[in-house]
């Protein structure tokens, strides 16, 4: 009754996917709000020497995802998603030896590539452990999963860095690649094989071309790629914005990200229940005008005084949480509904590709605005949040309907 309660599928690995969620987020929690400080200061390399490091190496990896896309479609997700987090965990390893910015490239890579290939088959694994109706309560409470680990391990970042200096630092390294093998051998052993029948391989012959025909699928894919610029922005650019421009002490990012994480945790699925009877293309938009707010607020907060910039920086990005909070787990339910069954490895891994643009535009994006002005990179976040929510209003009478409304059923 509890997992029902809580819209945990009836599926057999449904809980034990949610605890290897929360074990991979742990660790990348624990490095990824200090990813670029780690590479500054551990490797001595200038602040936009490692953003467009981290954008070339994320050059190479963009065509993965149609690879893995249609990978997933052959041969089923689960054995991907392995393969990604193992990748992962080598990537990470080789980042205690990074001191160049060509190892850091190559390195890079390594992750860049096993990220690619986790998030373009990552849904598809999610939605094979859930039924059609249960998809938004699931996807609310695997972001609630991977909230949690995220959020335990940026609080504990900021107090291990802040006690052991330059060792925290190659510790939530060693900790963040140690979590990936972890992952992956629980999910070898406590997921089972999604079955994947011969009939519906050959239901998936059809490649990318059928796909790059279905307009308001793009358009999707276009306005989500703001909506994830955006909320990388977040991540990276937090502790910078703190330490750089605010002056505010190295503890204050982990906290601020830690409290944004906890918030997602806890109303996560409670928003996502109260706001089923919106269709979900409008709660998007409701998460677009909470992100443009938030933006505004960072702004604002360059001519605060020293007494109040703590506490106004936590409570600007706690509120970039409910954002948040309320854009995945609808976005990806969309995602699914929209994208034909026999296909939806391609789909969804063309879904992804608005990530994989966000991830290899934010580190320069920002770096090089906040080099310019300190105000500039959430400015400019502002403003394509709100053509990607002008672009949403546009193709939601082009999506099927079935996608953008919960029916009655399911609602209950």
């Amino acid at each position: 009754m509890l997992a029902q309660q809580l819209g945990i599928p009836q599926k057999k690995g449904t809980k034990s996917f949610l605890l290897i969620l929360l074990t991979d987020a742990l660790g990348t929690g624990l490095f990824a709000p200090f990813s670029i400080l780690y590479f500054h200061i551990i490797a001595a390399l200038p602040l936009t020497e490692v953003g467009v490091a981290l954008s070339i190496a994320t050059i190479f990896t963009i065509p993965i995802v149609p690879i893995t896309g249609t990978l997933v479609d052959r041969f089923g997700a689960r054995r991907l998603v392995i393969f990604a987090q193992l990748l992962q965990g080598v990537g990470f390893l080789g980042y205690l030896l990074v001191n160049n910015m060509v190892l850091l490239i190559i390195m890079a890579v390594f992750v860049n590539i096993g990220q690619r290939i986790f998030w373009s088959s990552y849904f598809s694994l999610a939605s094979d452990l859930a039924g059609k109706g249960e998809r938004d309560r699931w996807f609310g409470l695997l972001g609630t999963s991977q909230t949690v680990g995220m959020g335990i391990g940026t609080a504990l970042t900021g107090v291990i860095i802040a006690a052991l200096g330059t060792l925290g630092y190659y510790g939530i390294v060693l900790v963040n690649a140690l979590s990936f093998f972890l992952a992956a051998g629980m999910l070898y052993f406590f997921v089972p094989v999604e079955r994947h029948t011969e009939s519906e391989h050959r239901e998936s012959q059809g490649d990318y071309r059928l796909m790059l025909k279905d307009r308001p699928y793009l358009g999707l894919i276009v306005t989500n790629t703001a909506f994830a610029l955006c909320i990388c922005l977040l991540g990276l650019g937090l502790p910078i914005y703190a330490i750089d421009a605010l002056h505010t002490p190295i503890w204050v990012a982990g906290v601020a990200m830690g409290l944004n994480m906890a918030l997602i945790a806890l109303l996560q699925t409670f928003l996502i229940r109260h706001l089923r009877s919106l269709r979900r293309t409008r709660t998007i938009i409701l998460a677009g005008f909470i992100l443009m707010l938030w933006c505004l607020l960072y702004i604002l907060a360059l001519p605060l005084p020293r007494t109040i910039i703590i506490p106004y920086l936590i409570i600007a990005t706690c509120i970039q949480g409910f954002a948040e909070a309320i854009h995945a787990p609808t976005s990806n339910a969309l995602a699914v509904e929209a994208s034909p069954l026999a296909l939806r490895g391609r789909y969804l891994a063309a879904f992804q590709i608005s990530w994989a643009i966000a991830n290899l535009v934010a580190p320069t994006m920002f770096t090089v605005l906040f080099s310019i002005h300190p105000a500039l990179p959430w400015a400019i976040a502002a403003g394509l949040i709100l053509l990607a929510n002008l672009g949403t209003l546009l193709i939601e009478p082009h999506l099927p309907t079935a996608a953008i409304r919960i029916s009655e059923k399911i609602r209950l």
